[in-house]
């Protein structure tokens, strides 16, 4: 196995590995809590907060060090990370994980000590990738900035999550979620979105117009995001409405700006779109529950959230893993069965999430909504996650002549 190859290949793996476990663990704890099937074990920590962190801080992150690790070098045109960096740092991030689902069993210590190796190993690579970014010219280093603030707003989300987990800390674990979502995630996401898709849509669409690039706009984001954080955690809701409706025309602004009607007719810049037409979609629904709740309405609960986190994130990881993976595995830039019922899948579920946050409709199904959205993942997942796997752990495949 070629594990180490690229930073992309073990990361990746990582990633397709924790997206079934942790959907897995979510889906039987859904059921216990609902449908009453068996008796549910107590956990050291809430299981909303544990299943946010091993969704933002489990899932993705294998998949945004994977990518960035292994395109930082090309995007500033220098040398890559050594190889023992991102292999140490895999290591610590995957032994770290491990130790966060023992401490299910044996404890908060476990926990504790589980994010922190994580951080020990996610800082350990970001301290790789600003070495790339300090060796690379002035010129090269344009728009590039955004990452290195959110990959460590990363690191310093698992601190802050360890921590809320030790024993009397006055930190709740929702803050490190919130940080993890709003500071690192969905702006890491986005700024990757603004350099990727119109380069990939220039690369196929003959006379595409890429459209010019601003640096500032991919900074201006993350701090559109970080205020919307704020706002949340000071309970603004009228100032935080108006915010995620500024934030939600920027997103649909640039899906329009980007888009031409034949992108359809191929389907890999056809998955990125789908999934990043979730960005708008999020935020307009944090738009509305918030304008919900300043006028002492009932609001959406995670329903904004999830069509952020699956709606979006999931989405767009599906898109640039499918992309990522058969470029860099000599395959045809194309997608295939699996990756388009992967994406359908996580905007099926997406699509259940949310409606499990709107009464009128969660009443109609015999359980709560939330039961039948992470199995609808789970299926639709497996099947493209154990196709890429393989295609990630084999030899490279030469494109045919």
């Amino acid at each position: 196995m070629r594990l180490f190859d690229a930073p992309h290949i073990a990361y990746f793996l990582g990633g397709l590995a924790q997206i079934l476990v942790a959907l897995i663990l979510w889906a039987l704890w859904l059921l216990g809590v609902f449908a009453g099937a068996y008796a549910l074990p107590a956990l050291p920590v809430s299981p909303v907060a544990l299943h946010g962190f091993l969704m933002i801080y489990g899932v993705f992150p294998f998949f945004v060090f994977g990518f960035l690790a292994t395109t930082f070098p090309r995007w500033m045109q220098t040398t890559p990370p050594p190889r023992r960096a991102y292999r140490d740092a895999f290591t610590l991030r995957a032994v770290g994980l491990a130790l966060v689902y023992a401490g299910l069993a044996l404890g908060g210590r476990a926990l504790v000590l589980g994010a922190l190796l994580m951080a020990v190993g996610d800082a350990r690579l970001v301290a790789s990738l600003i070495g790339v970014y300090r060796r690379a010219r002035k010129t090269a280093r344009s728009g590039v900035l955004v990452f290195v603030w959110t990959l460590t707003a990363e690191v310093a989300g698992l601190l802050l999550y360890a921590a809320a987990l030790w024993r009397g800390s006055p930190v709740s674990p929702l803050i490190p979620i919130r940080v993890g979502l709003f500071g690192f995630l969905i702006p890491t996401l986005f700024g990757v979105s603004y350099r990727m898709i119109p380069f990939f849509t220039a690369s196929v669409l003959t006379g595409y117009r890429r459209p010019p690039a601003n640096p500032k706009v991919p900074m201006a984001f993350l701090a559109a995001t970080a205020g919307h954080a704020l706002l949340a955690s000071l309970g603004f809701a009228g100032a935080q409405a108006a915010l995620d409706l500024t934030i939600a025309v920027a997103a649909w602004y640039h899906l329009v700006l980007w888009f031409r009607r034949d992108v359809m007719r191929h389907g890999l810049l056809a998955l990125l779109y789908a999934g990043y037409a979730w960005l708008g979609v999020g935020f307009a629904l944090y738009a509305a529950s918030d304008a919900s709740l300043a006028a002492g309405d009932q609001a959406l609960g995670r329903g904004p959230l999830h069509a952020l986190g699956i709606g979006f994130g999931l989405s767009l990881i599906v898109a640039m893993a499918t992309r990522v993976t058969r470029g860099h595995s000599g395959r045809l830039l194309a997608s295939d069965a699996s990756s388009w019922v992967a994406l359908l899948g996580v905007e099926a579920a997406a699509i259940l999430r949310i409606a499990a946050a709107i009464p009128a409709l969660d009443r109609l199904a015999p359980y709560d909504l939330s039961v039948f959205a992470a199995p609808v993942a789970i299926v639709a997942l497996l099947p493209w996650a154990a196709r890429y796997a393989v295609m990630l752990a084999t030899t490279r495949r030469e494109p045919a002549s």
